[in-house]
């Protein structure tokens, strides 16, 4: 192994001092020197990484500070703003949000009213008048405060015969009309227009099964018998004729005059290839002596359905449709309900 002799030799006085070093005492210098220095640097990582951690709290804790202080502040100032504020201050201010609620409810009755008006000019055009009570949907929400007029009054007042189109009402006329009599007549517009609605679809319905076309396709064919006594064609006697008859070619498309449902479809002694519609309310056409029929019982026909052809099966004289129509079984007069 090798050895260094190391002299120290002082400049003044003094022995001379030798000291006899192997190379392990080298290495176990540098390893001191290495451990110290690897101490040393994670001692100050560590003491960084704490100081940047408690730099960041006390940053946060500033900012909660001011916070607090300027909540604090402005509880302590709010009774100074609230005690400058002037008694005319207020009063203006109730004026201004006064008016703005006379305001709007000015314009919530305006509205009203010329939706009263229009519902009223509806009924006057279709004829359907309001139904004779109002039912307005009674609140169900328990306990509170409670009250107005007894059970099953209302005060909706349906006007006389002259006027019985007049939709009910509750605030109309009236110039300043509580918030509670607002509501109550925006209920009764409601219920009031639903009824509208409901009834005219009930009424168009009710139309849509009147017969009031011609039941030739097109307008063709032309009135060769009419309602009433005539002299019979095969056997010239004075007898009733229960339709009115329309000559036409051949094989012309013949249609329902009528919503309904077909009650009769078959080959008749008399009427040859014979249609019935039944159309509600004791209403029913009938429709004879076609070449040929294209529906069947159960079907139901809309206005101007294809229905058969003109043709002169049965007891007739030439190319013709009979037309009929019968309320509640008796016949009566098909040429008022024909139209172009």
């Amino acid at each position: 192994m090798k050895r260094w002799t190391v002299m120290l030799i002082p400049q003044d006085r003094g022995g001379t001092q030798t000291f006899s070093l192997a190379a392990y005492h080298f290495w176990v210098a540098i390893g001191l020197s290495i451990g110290l220095s690897t101490i040393l640097a994670f001692c100050a990582a560590f003491f960084f990484q704490r100081h940047y951690v408690i730099a960041k709290q006390a940053t946060e804790l500033q900012e909660q500070n001011k916070t607090m202080k300027y909540t604090l502040d402005a509880t302590q100032t709010a009774p100074a703003v609230v005690a400058e504020t002037s008694s005319e201050d207020v009063e203006a201010v109730e004026r201004r949000l006064r008016a703005e609620y006379e305001a709007s409810i000015d314009a919530i009755t305006a509205e009203l009213s010329e939706l009263y008006d229009m519902e009223a000019k509806a009924r006057d055009i279709t004829g359907i008048a309001p139904r004779e009570k109002s039912r307005e949907t009674e609140s169900t929400t328990a306990g509170g405060g409670q009250g107005g007029p007894p059970s099953g009054y209302t005060p909706v007042a349906y006007l006389g015969v002259e006027n019985q189109f007049r939709p009910p009402h509750v605030i109309y006329g009236l110039s300043r009309p509580s918030a509670d009599l607002i509501l109550q007549e925006i209920r009764v517009r409601q219920q009031s227009l639903s009824e509208l609605v409901v009834d005219g679809k009930a009424a168009a319905e009710k139309v849509s099964r009147i017969p009031s076309v011609w039941p030739l396709l097109n307008g063709a064919g032309r009135i060769s018998s009419r309602f009433g006594y005539r002299r019979d064609p095969i056997h010239r006697r004075v007898r009733h004729h229960d339709g009115t008859d329309l000559a036409a070619p051949t094989g012309t498309k013949i249609r329902a005059t009528a919503v309904g449902k077909v009650s009769f479809s078959a080959y008749d002694q008399f009427f040859g290839n014979l249609v019935r519609i039944d159309h509600g309310n004791g209403l029913e056409t009938w429709y004879a002596h076609l070449s040929k029929r294209t529906c069947k019982v159960g079907d139901s026909v809309d206005r101007s359905t294809i229905i058969g052809h003109v043709g002169s099966t049965g007891r007739s004289t030439g190319a013709h449709l009979h037309y009929e129509v019968r309320r509640n079984g008796n016949p009566v007069d098909s040429e008022k309900y024909l139209s172009d």
